[in-house]
């Protein structure tokens, strides 16, 4: 590839990142991991250490205040107001629904110079900053918007948290309303799947194939095969990212490691939504008519 050792810059995220992730689900690890993210695929001198102290030094801020202004025991409540007031208020946190697709959204060194992202890379900031103040919150994989979640003790009840939208807590009819504006008109019932706890493997590969959706926008395919690499590093038997494996290997005019890939995903995913559209992409490549009109 052109510019770009798409090999040693898998193999550093192998050592600085998927080593970990894989071997230990830490919701709180999520600000080093996409830093090191953001270094490997766009940010090369990015100081990674240097920058997640910022963001340490922003927890020790609002852990501070938070003795101060909040009387113990802490109702979880409470805390979520004061990570509020101190993240959108004083910090001045903000989500960017003006340029909602840009690219530097999904970097979390970015958000943190510009002071404003997405769902997902506020959802990580929040994390980390509540992890100070000892209060544990958990990824959510919600459709088409990020969210997180406390426990409550002894599982007695939990609290959705939308940090996209200033911190809000989310109850049902809120989740309702989400999911209707993202799937409008397909009437999908909410379920306790929509809000069950991701890992932070899960986290990093859904901020990744953001990333890889903008790359292909741009048909920058080096940092998008990149991208893809770094999926599957993590995961090895991820279904799209063996699609997009073969993709590429396709226009790189390598079609029998893209048949191989292709014939992959589908074994994986046979009943894929583009299974035929594949399986036809596989019968032209093994005819020698794939490309030719």
């Amino acid at each position: 590839m052109a510019g770009l050792d798409i090999n040693s810059r898998v193999q550093d995220w192998q050592n600085c990142v998927v080593r970990q992730v894989v071997s230990k689900d830490d919701p709180a690890m999520l600000a080093d991991y996409a830093l090191h993210l953001a270094r490997i695929l766009a940010y090369p001198d990015l100081d990674v250490p240097t920058t997640l102290g910022k963001v340490d030094d922003m927890g020790k801020q609002a852990a501070e205040s938070a003795k101060k202004k909040l009387a113990t025991p802490r109702r979880p409540t409470q805390v979520i107001e004061h990570i509020n007031s101190f993240l959108f208020e004083t910090q001045k946190f903000r989500p960017n629904t003006d340029d909602y697709y840009n690219p530097l959204n999904s970097y979390l060194n970015v958000v943190i110079e510009r002071r404003t992202g997405i769902p997902i890379t506020l959802c990580i900031l929040y994390i980390r900053i509540a992890e100070a103040l000892d209060f544990k919150l958990l990824p959510i994989n919600f459709p088409s918007h990020f969210l997180l979640k406390h426990v409550m003790e002894g599982g007695n009840g939990e609290i959705v948290i939308d940090p996209f939208n200033g911190g809000r807590i989310m109850d049902d009819y809120a989740l309702k309303a989400l999911l209707e504006r993202s799937y409008p008109g397909q009437q999908i019932s909410l379920t306790r799947a929509f809000v069950e706890k991701t890992t932070a493997s899960r986290t990093i590969i859904r901020l990744l194939n953001n990333l890889k959706g903008s790359y292909y926008e741009s048909q920058d395919m080096d940092k998008y095969e990149l991208a893809n690499e770094m999926v599957l590093a993590i995961d090895q038997y991820n279904p799209d990212a063996i699609r997009d494996r073969g993709i590429v290997l396709l226009k790189e005019g390598r079609s029998d490691e893209a048949a191989s890939a292709l014939n992959m995903y589908l074994e994986i995913d046979p009943e894929a939504e583009d299974a035929d559209d594949v399986l036809d992409i596989i019968r032209q490549i093994r005819s020698g008519t794939y490309g030719k009109k």
